[in-house]
This record gives C-alpha cells, structure tokens and sequence, in this order.
C-alpha cells in the first residue's frame, strides 16, 4: 500500500457503481450475464461474502487506512489469514493484485475442447452425471454435454461445494486446464451455475490472487477474495493522490480509482499496461521519495578524523600484502573520514575478498583522533568470531576491544556500560545488544555494521542518536547486483572490492545426486583421516523456525551421520537453539582441530573462518539463492589447499532449481553469481534489501524497471532540487 499520499474526495452515487455494473455488462454466444447474483451452490461463508456489492457499499463507507475488520465477510479467523500474510487495510487489501487471469469471454464448443489439450478454456453445457470417489484423498467427477460433445470434469479432493451444485441436469460454465488421460479433462475447473435467464456471476476476465497458506488455512479462497475486493472498490470513497498532478498529467495516467477497478476487473485484457504503467510509476515514485529521505536523514555534520600512524604501524604485524582493491577502498574510506560531513558509505565485494580487514583499517581514523568504535553484527557467531579477530588485531597496536551479547552476564554488561560511558573502552563488537537504551558512549566516532541487509532503518538510525556525528560504515555479506546498486541503494555511496587476497583457487563445486552421497561421503572422510582437513554439512532451516525445526532435523543428521560413514570421527553441532557458551565452545574446538565434522544450519554462512576447512556440503541445496550458496561455499577454500563444495539436492527438485544450481556450480565471480541470482528470483527474494522499501513492490519490477525508476528519480529531482 502507498504511504506516501495526499487525499482526493471522489462522490461514489448509486448512479455511478450503476453505471459501472452497465459497463461490465459482457455477452457471449452463448451465455448472458444477468443482473443478479446466483448464489445456489455456495456455501453459507461464500454465500455471505457474495452479497450484493451494491448494497453493501450503501452502508459501509472505507477509505485506505480503514482496517480489513470493517469488510463485510471477514471474521477473526479470515482476517488473522490476511494480517500473517500482510493485508491489514484496506489499501492492503485493494494493492493485492492478481496474478493472471482466468480467459472466460469465449465460450468454446465442447467438441472442439482437443484443440487446448494443456491449454486453458471455456466451456458450457448440461451435468449428464456425478460420480464421488472416497478412497484416498478422494475424487470428484461429472460428465458435462453439450450439443458438440462431452468432457469429464475432474477434481481432486470431494469438493462439498461443487459436488452439492453438479446435480444431473444443471447447466453450468465451467473455466480450465483440458488434459488427457484415456479420454478428455478439465481438472480442477472454475465452475459458475447458468441461472434460468441464461447467465452466471463473473466477470469475462476472471482475476486469479496469490493466496498465502495463512490465507488458504483460514478458508480464504479466489472467489471470496474476489468478491470481497468488488465490495470494497464500491465502499471506497477516498483514494490517496501519490503523484503530483504535473506528472499525471505529462504522463496521461488514468485516475487511480480507474487502473485499480481495471486491474481487479479488466473489462479489455488487452488494455491492461494503460492501468499497470500508473501503479508501476506509483510505486517507483514512493521508492524514490523514500530513499531521498533516507540519504538526507543520513547525510548530517560530522567530524574530520585521521588515522595517524596507526595504518603503517598495523601494516608492519600483517604476515601479508594488502590487494590492490583492499588499498583502493582503505584510501576512499580514510578520504570519507577526513570530510566534515559523515560517512555513509556500503562497502561490498566477493566472499573472501577481506571486506572485514578492509573495515577495520577504516577504524583507525576514529581511534587515531580519539573516538570510540561501535561493530554490530547480526548473530552471536558472527559477532564472537569477530570479536575475536579485532580482538587480536588491537592487540598488536596495544588497544583493546569487548564484546556485547545479548547473553553476557549482568555483571559484565554493567561494566561495559561504564567503560563505554567513562571512555576507558575504545572498540565494542557486539549484536542487537548495542542498540538498547542503556548502551551509552562518550564520543563514538565510527559504526560499523556487518550484513548490514539484516539490520532495519530503524536499527540503523538507533545507532546514529548514539552520535549524530558519528561516520557510518555498512557491510555486505556479497556483492550487490548493479541494477540494485544504481537503484535501492541509490541512498548509500558504494565502494567494493573485485580482487581476491593471493593464493586462493576456485572451489571444486560438483552436484551430487543421491545415489552418490555414499561415494561422497567417503571421499570426505578420507580428506580428514590422510590430509588432516575438516568439512561442514550444512542442514537447511526449515520454515520460519529455526530454532525448534530445523535442530530437529541437525540431530537427525548428527546421529545418522555418526552411526554411518563417519563413525570415528569428532562431530559436533551448531544451531540457533545453543548457548552462547555451547556455540563459542564448539566454533573453538571445530577451529583448533577437536572437532573435525561440524553439522549446522545456515548461521556458519558468514564470519568462520578455519582455514583447514576443505569440505562443504549443503544438504537440500535446492532450497538456497545462489547468494547465500556462494556464501556457504566461501567459508572452505580459505587457504592455498584444494577445496571442495558438494550439493545435495532433492530427487523432487524442479528444473528451474536445477537450472540454477547447475550455473552456480559452474561459476565463481560472486558479481556474476548476484546479477543471475537476482534475475531469476528478483529482489523479494535476494537478501538484503528489506530495509530500502522494495516490499512496497507489489506491481513494479526492480529489475525490469530500472530504466523507468532512473526515470522517476530524474523527475524527482527536477521537482525536489537538492
């Protein structure tokens, strides 16, 4: 739903929804709409919701901020469905589009059906007979004639609804996929009653919505959303004004009442993009406005700092040199530093190429000019390996950092929080932890955050009341794909690193069927047992919960991995629902050889670093980005020996996955990796965008659309200078 809006009143008259109906009014050869609804068949919920939208809009007024409650049709459980899937307003409800639609404005002859064997169609005739199967899942046949021929209609399921309409005799239209199977089929069709004047409910282009399974589990189904929708586009009485009348008026846009009334109830299908091109230019100015913001509340004084000796003296301990995309990066940050404006800057670059070194260079122009650091990582295990590194770092300049969990002790945390507040300590590493109230500094000078794309706007701008005049440095885990650079991140200065350190080679990435696993696994154990190596098996989190789920299915691998092929070896687990003693304990015996195999869900992705580590596998790769598959195979290969990435994958795997993991096996440019990984799965699915508002998206396209959205900036721009 827009935020961003002013009101326009629009009168909505009995005569006006009137004439809307008259309008909507479509005939076919064979079958006219009729001016009532016909409801026999429905059942008492559908029948409820499917109330004359007429009269439903006489009585109830909306605008877009009235919550879906107020929809007649919606009871607790049906509106609990829409809020876990987002659908809180009426702007929620109304900006919830279809995704194709159902082609019924051609009624075709029974007898000509073979000619959309995989096609969808339209059909029309008389129930000759109904056939209910109850074993298993159950089944639903009908036999429908008409004067050309017969089908059988086919569903899967005992279908209450349509088993109680399809009774001997009744004409119905019926709207789906033909197939063959012995004899014709449409299965699982749309099917509308002919009432006795010749007609059905429905439009000629019938929309089909997305339906969440919190949707679907609260009963929500196509038709009461449809019908819903109806209801609400005729109680609507205020709709918002996002764009400035100069821009609707050079870019001919029809009014928004109109596009959203045509999206939902297309009257052309062929006029659809006249109506989608003013939402999509909507949406993409709301993104740019948002981001404009974003970089203005960003873009504050700061201080003029510089790193000292500091550089040269740390330089001298690394065993060493720095790539030249390290030297590029370090340079443009301390340039950054030296300004009197605040640093705002993402730095990203591929899986290894020492983004965290990088980082901590850029820390010294606070610790030179005497200010403190705050680091912020996303997960514990991230943070403490972290920790641990500056930790060592600082200490060959004979500075020293602490760590700030949300599990550390009471006693330790009131102690950070003095030596914060006091000044007496200079770096903290922390999680979340940081941002709370009580963490107060005397003057912190730089903020670092790591995997930046898991920390909000609001957690960002937390960190900045800390200091206002504090530089801000963002990390990402991988590199961003251009389009998204040039667009959602058009409100950070981006610096990136190409090179990799020396001495690092491609890791070996093979797909392996399951027929294969044993070979596999084999192959590892004699990796550890002759070249002293250690390998991860990473189990996929399942669903939303990590912590009950998928350490379910972590100690169902553990055993059966310990009773098999690896008996004998030191394994060990790392999961979400361990301590943080139990985490940092296993971390440390998997680094300093104890532990040889470690088991663990997704949280090894980012910040482990054991370089005798040369064996990844992922379990279930099928269902992992190339982004986050490109980070897992970057935690084995961190050393000059020859590495390997195995993928499992699911004999139920569709090609589409295969497709894509067989190009990630094949490549190893993380720039590249990003760019097709964004092009086939968008940027809803990409990690690492949720805090520049592309959630808004419900009908533009980042990707497709970038063109367009450089556009709409430029328009901005000329509108809004500065």
């Amino acid at each position: 739903m827009p935020i961003l809006f002013y009101e326009r009143d629009q009168e909505t008259t009995t005569a006006s929804r009137a004439s809307f109906l008259h309008e909507n009014q479509w005939r076919s050869k064979h079958i006219l709409r009729p001016p009532q609804s016909a409801q026999r068949g429905l059942t008492r919920e559908e029948r409820r919701v499917t109330t004359s939208s007429s009269q439903a809009s006489l009585v109830v007024q909306l605008d877009f901020l009235s919550p879906i409650t107020a929809i007649k049709g919606f009871g607790p459980r049906r509106v609990a469905g829409l809020n876990e899937s987002g659908i809180e307003t009426v702007g929620d409800l109304l900006y919830h589009f279809p995704r194709r639609y159902l082609d019924r404005s051609t009624i075709v002859p029974i007898g000509q059906v073979g000619n959309f064997i995989n096609s969808s169609c339209t059909i029309a005739g008389i129930v000759e007979k109904t056939r209910v199967e109850r074993w298993g899942r159950g089944r639903l046949r009908a036999l429908l004639k008409d004067a050309t021929g017969e089908v059988e209609l086919l569903w899967f399921g005992t279908m209450p609804a349509y088993r109680n309409m399809l009774t001997p005799g009744v004409r119905v239209m019926a709207t789906g996929k033909i197939g063959k199977y012995r004899h014709l089929q449409m299965v699982h069709p749309m099917i509308d009653r002919i009432n006795d004047e010749g007609g059905v409910q429905g439009p000629a282009f019938f929309p089909i919505y997305p339906i969440s399974e919190s949707m679907r589990e609260a009963g929500l189904t196509n038709r009461i959303l449809f019908k819903a929708i109806q209801r609400t586009l005729d109680a609507v009485t205020r709709y918002p004004e996002i764009l400035p009348e100069q821009i609707v008026t050079k870019g001919g846009f029809p009014p928004l009442d109109q596009c959203l009334r045509e999206i939902h109830q297309p009257r052309d299908i062929t006029t659809l993009n006249r109506y989608r091109d003013r939402l999509r230019y909507e949406e993409l100015f709301n993104l740019a406005l948002t981001l404009r913001w974003s970089r203005r509340k960003f873009a504050l004084p700061g201080r003029s700092m510089k790193p000292g000796d500091l550089p040269s003296r740390f330089r001298t301990q690394l065993p060493f040199t720095l790539t030249a995309g390290q030297e590029q990066a370090i340079a443009t940050l301390y340039s950054d530093a030296a300004s009197p404006m605040r640093m705002h800057r993402l730095l990203h670059g591929d899986v290894g190429c020492g983004k965290t070194l990088v980082a901590f260079f850029a820390c010294f122009s606070a610790l030179a000019s005497g200010f403190q650091v705050a680091w912020l990582a996303p997960t514990e295990v991230l943070a403490m390996q972290t920790y641990k590194r500056i930790e060592t770092w600082l200490g060959q300049l004979d500075l020293h950092a602490d760590l700030l969990l949300g599990s550390t002790t009471i006693q330790n945390k009131h102690r950070i929080f003095d030596e914060l507040a006091s000044g007496r300590l200079r770096f903290i590493v922390g999680t979340h932890a940081l941002i709370q109230h009580a963490v107060k500094f005397r003057s912190l000078g730089m903020i670092v955050i790591d995997e930046q794309h898991k920390f909000g706007a609001a957690q960002r701008l937390s960190l900045q009341e800390k200091d206002p005049a504090s530089d801000f440095l963002l990390m990402s885990a991988t590199p961003i794909p251009q389009t998204l650079a040039k667009t959602l991140y058009g409100d950070l200065d981006l610096v990136e690193i190409r090179e990799s350190p020396a001495g690092r080679h491609p890791v070996s990435t093979h797909l392996i069927p399951e027929n294969r696993r044993s070979e596999m696994e084999r192959f590892i154990r004699s990796e550890i047992e002759k070249k002293q190596a250690a390998a991860y098996y990473v189990v996929p989190r399942i669903g939303q919960d990590e912590d009950s789920k998928s350490s379910i299915e972590i100690a169902a691998m553990l055993k059966k991995l310990e009773n098999g092929t690896f008996k004998g070896i030191p394994i060990a687990c790392l999961h979400g629902r361990m301590t943080s003693n139990e985490k940092e304990l296993t971390i440390r015996s998997f680094a300093d050889g104890s532990v040889r195999l470690l088991v663990s869900t997704t949280v090894v992705e980012v910040g482990v670093d054991v370089p005798h580590a040369t064996c990844m596998v992922i379990e279930g790769a099928e269902r992992f980005g190339m982004a986050q598959l490109h980070q897992l195979r970057g935690r084995v290969g961190r050393s000059g020996k020859k590495s390997y990435c195995f993928l499992l994958v699911s004999p139920t795997a569709d090609a589409e996955s295969l497709e894509r993991i067989s190009f990630f096996s094949r490549h190893h440019d993380g720039f590249r990796i990003a760019d097709r990984d964004l092009s086939l799965r968008g940027p809803g699915e990409v990690a690492g965008f949720r805090q520049t508002g592309w959630e808004e998206l419900r009908i533009a396209d980042i990707v497709r659309d970038a063109e367009l959205f450089r556009n709409v900036q430029h328009e901005l721009d000329a509108m809004i200078p500065g």
